[in-house]
């Protein structure tokens, strides 16, 4: 286990290279780059990751406007009031009655324990009085002593962060899972591009078939059905090849859609492509199918995202039951006033306890049970559902490596023709157009071993994803 933690501490390493690499200025330098700038620019520019991106952003400055409530408040107000001193309401203000200006500069300052802190400063004046303005000074302090919980800020706080916990899980697990795609997308281009090419000879050998053909007509060795035939066959290699050539272009529309590429980014596809190729080397050291399936799973389950996020969410619901309990406690609260002006302080002592709520305390608890419940069965249901989608991958992945070994076996095959044709060819006893087909079998022949290797790569690296070796 310490060797494999090892070689994926390398492989992470060279993701985080992937990060820091600036695909801008790789995109604007150059129309063209290879695998690892296009996964790197796929990192800052896919749809699916700016939208979760932004998510958790958002979750972020819901926590810095939880945090910017917590900071010191400061407001400002002013009044002014009359008495007419008499009957006649319409009697105008300052004619015969008296007037009071008065201004308050108030702060609040909260905690996320429930203290609550409250200075005002009051200026008043009479208008109809010659002295000078009245300074008057006040200050509060309030807490709830019991049943002690978190003031609804620091709730609101705590299920904020839980969500932001949940969402970068989330954001984690599909980042991978869009490597692997793109990782798919880009092995898919590379056999595409190699069964053009194959279609590509197939036309032009059609082609050269057919002026052949119509040079034989021509002094007597072929009639016109031959001729014709060989019109079929270029027609049919032509199709061939407009449908390679459609499928690799679609499958390139596709591929930079997904990563967020320009559509006139041209892709370097190589064979032996240095990110590829150092990521294959430590994915190939582990032997995830000699693993017990069991063991597998239980790593699955102490790692796998969604589990994580459920276990969140019973601790949470287990924490708000509790802070919902203690509404129905006896509630004992303190708090002080000083009073500037006579330079005094008042002291406080409450106790409130609701004999009868109606049933309210029975219906948060029932409901709590049924959230409970539902969440467990949740819990069980993606359990199994991970069960399920373990076994598949495991069996994809074993399926993808016997398909390799049949594969294997069938390009030893044709690379035994294709040499013992060489030898016919070289010869004379076969045609130059004969010894091209049979090239082109042992090229199609490669193309389907390459195919299974990537198809059984990919399938252990999902299975790697579901492990939570990735």
């Amino acid at each position: 286990m310490k060797k494999n933690h090892k070689s994926f501490l390398i492989f992470s390493l060279l993701c985080f290279v992937v990060l820091l690499v600036r695909p801008g200025n790789l995109l604007r330098a150059a129309e063209t780059g290879g695998l690892e700038e296009a996964v790197a620019w796929g990192l800052a520019h896919s749809p699916t990751v700016l939208t979760m991106e932004e998510e958790i952003a958002q979750i972020h400055r819901q926590l810095a406007k939880i945090e910017t409530n917590l900071q010191w408040q400061v407001g400002l107000g002013a009044g002014l009031t009359s008495d007419s001193g008499g009957s006649n309401p319409g009697a105008a203000m300052g004619s015969t009655g008296k007037g009071q200006a008065t201004a308050e500069l108030t702060g609040r300052k909260l905690f996320r324990t429930g203290l609550a802190l409250e200075p005002k400063l009051t200026l008043q004046k009479d208008l109809k009085d010659n002295e000078g303005p009245e300074l008057g000074f006040s200050f509060s302090i309030n807490q709830q002593l019991y049943p002690w919980v978190p003031s609804a800020a620091e709730q609101e706080y705590y299920k904020t962060l839980n969500a932001l916990k949940k969402a970068e899980a989330n954001l984690d697990w599909r980042v991978t899972s869009l490597k692997i795609d793109w990782l798919e997308g880009y092995l898919k281009l590379l056999r595409l591009r190699e069964q053009l090419e194959v279609a590509e000879t197939k036309r032009a050998l059609a082609a050269d078939e057919l002026a052949l053909t119509r040079k034989r007509q021509e002094i007597g060795e072929a009639n016109a059905g031959q001729v014709l035939a060989a019109q079929i066959s270029l027609k049919q290699a032509e199709y061939e090849q407009r449908q390679a050539s459609n499928n690799f272009e679609a499958a390139k529309r596709e591929w930079l859609l997904a990563l967020g590429l320009p559509t006139d980014y041209q892709i370097v596809l190589v064979e032996d492509d240095r990110y590829y190729r150092q990521l294959r080397e430590e994915v190939e050291q582990l032997a995830v199918t000699e693993e017990d399936p069991a063991a597998l799973f239980a790593k699955v389950e102490a790692v796998h995202y969604q589990l994580a996020a459920k276990r969140i969410d019973q601790e949470q619901l287990e924490q708000v039951r509790i802070w919902n309990q203690a509404t129905y406690l006896p509630k004992v609260t303190t708090g002080g006033i000083y009073n500037g002006t006579s330079k005094k302080w008042s002291i406080n002592l409450n106790l409130n306890y609701q004999i009868w709520d109606g049933g309210a305390k029975r219906l948060a608890q029932e409901e709590y049970e049924a959230q409970r419940v539902a969440l467990e069965r949740e819990i069980q249901n993606l359990r199994a559902t991970l069960e399920t989608e373990l076994y598949t991958r495991l069996n994809a992945q074993e399926l993808a490596e016997l398909k390799v070994e049949e594969k294997r076996m069938a390009l030893e095959k044709a690379r035994f023709e294709r040499e013992l044709y060489r030898q016919q060819w070289e010869t004379g006893f076969l045609s130059d157009k004969d010894w091209t087909l049979k090239e082109l079998d042992w090229k199609n022949a490669e193309i389907g071993y390459k195919t299974a290797e990537d198809q059984a790569f990919l399938s252990k690296l999902r299975v790697l994803q579901l492990i939570g070796m990735l």
